[in-house]
């Protein structure tokens, strides 16, 4: 018995129904990352950077989420299905430990998982084993301010 192979609309369609899903799950990880660190009362670590990169056309990037301790990216492939990349900052692991990092790994993999979208979106996520230097480009955005593309958000501490 031959398969029967997916039409251009049925590839279409689950394309844009996977993006939609990457899309929602961009803001939630986004939500989680700014509830991750509203308990510290240092104003730095729980403020946070969006940049909406789309009007730059032959950009593929899409949408970034930046703070002192996290970098999360959403990108368009070559293939237009979104991706959404997590980088942790070396500086922050190293002067507040694995805590906050593991935390918001264990979110990430909650609001992730395919049981869990609409559509099994797990190769949409990556996440950089490796840690880097984000928290420069978190204070360059923050020293050039907000502009119609780039807005800044601090939370309010948790009461003590």
């Amino acid at each position: 018995m031959k398969n029967k192979k997916a039409t251009v609309q049925e590839e279409l369609s689950t394309e844009q129904e996977m993006n939609n899903e990457v899309i929602r799950v961009f803001d939630q990880l986004t939500e989680t990352a700014m509830a991750v660190v509203n308990g510290f009362e240092n104003k730095k670590y729980r403020t946070s950077v969006i940049i909406d990169h789309m009007q730059y056309s032959n950009n593929s990037l899409v949408r970034e989420f930046l703070s002192y301790f996290f970098n999360i990216t959403m990108t368009r492939s070559k293939s237009s299905l979104l991706v959404i990349y997590i980088g942790f900052d070396t500086e922050a692991i190293a002067r507040f430990g694995n805590l906050l990092h593991n935390q918001f790994l264990r979110e990430v993999m909650k609001l992730t998982m395919k049981e869990l979208t609409t559509v099994n979106i797990e190769r949409c996520i990556r996440i950089d084993a490796a840690t880097k230097d984000t928290r420069n480009f978190f204070y360059k955005r923050i020293a050039e301010g907000e502009n119609e593309y780039t807005s800044i958000k601090t939370e309010e501490p948790l009461p003590a």
